[in-house]
């Protein structure tokens, strides 16, 4: 489906980056629970989810927002992205250098104007608070998407593998699945205005674009400009072909 929902469809990614699979395995629940949990306000409507890496959902989504993206990702090593999340950790990174961090924006623009001010997240971090930089890549996608004007939906989920008892990592998963859907649904029952349609395409166009400044070989080939050089060099070989055969040349003599 587009980045924008119908009147009788909607799509809600679910998108990860996961170096041991616990992450994984949270944003594969939820997807598979998502169509039965979650409703549309409009009566045969249907919902669909989808789940996958954030890297991939930009390098082959080219970060096409659905209005509601929910967001499952853990810290590795010194606070890094883990497997599946490190290009979109860079655009984290990007996004707070140019407009802002920590909260501090560095712009000016009113919320409407920001690159995701259309998309609303929600967002379960996972972590090891052995480590001193504990939550920290759960923590730069949370100030990125806000500084860009995105709305983060329900609670911030922390899960902790270190912890015990009711902290359990397990355990705190399953009590954020469990307490997401009211917040999730709420979005879902919100009608679809013309101008949350041109906002979810601004913040494609204005993510991709941020993409492609970073990976430039992300960019698509242009074959058109290909064969506009190789074809006048096509024809300068036919050319000198058609040259030799008439005056009765034979190749390897």
């Amino acid at each position: 489906m587009s980045s924008s929902a119908s009147s009788s469809s909607e799509e809600v990614l679910v998108l990860y980056g996961s170096q041991t699979g616990n992450s994984e395995a949270a944003a594969e629940q939820l997807s598979s629970l998502l169509p039965s949990k979650l409703s549309t306000p409009n009566k045969g409507g249907t919902l669909s989810s989808r789940c996958m890496h954030l890297d991939d959902f930009l390098e082959l989504e080219h970060a096409q927002w659905t209005r509601l993206v929910i967001i499952v990702c853990s810290s590795y090593g010194v606070g890094q992205a883990p497997i599946g999340a490190r290009k979109f950790r860079e655009v984290c990174d990007t996004i707070l250098e140019r407009y802002g961090y920590d909260d501090v924006v560095k712009d000016n623009k009113s919320e409407g104007d920001k690159m995701l001010s259309g998309v609303k997240y929600a967002l379960l971090g996972l972590g090891d608070s052995h480590y001193t930089t504990f939550f920290r890549n759960p923590t730069t996608i949370e100030n990125a998407l806000s500084t860009a004007g995105a709305t983060r939906v329900g609670e911030l989920g922390k899960a902790d593998a270190s912890g015990t008892g009711n902290m359990e990592q397990s355990k705190v998963i399953e009590r954020w699945i469990d307490s997401i859907w009211t917040d999730l649904q709420k979005v879902i029952d919100e009608p679809i205005t013309p101008e949350d349609e041109m906002k979810l395409k601004k913040a494609h166009e204005q993510t991709w674009k941020m993409c492609l400044e970073l990976y430039k070989e992300w960019k698509p080939t242009n074959y058109y400009a290909l064969i506009g050089l190789f074809l006048p060099l096509g024809a300068v070989v036919l050319g000198i072909s058609i040259h030799l055969f008439l005056h009765g040349y034979t190749w390897g003599n």
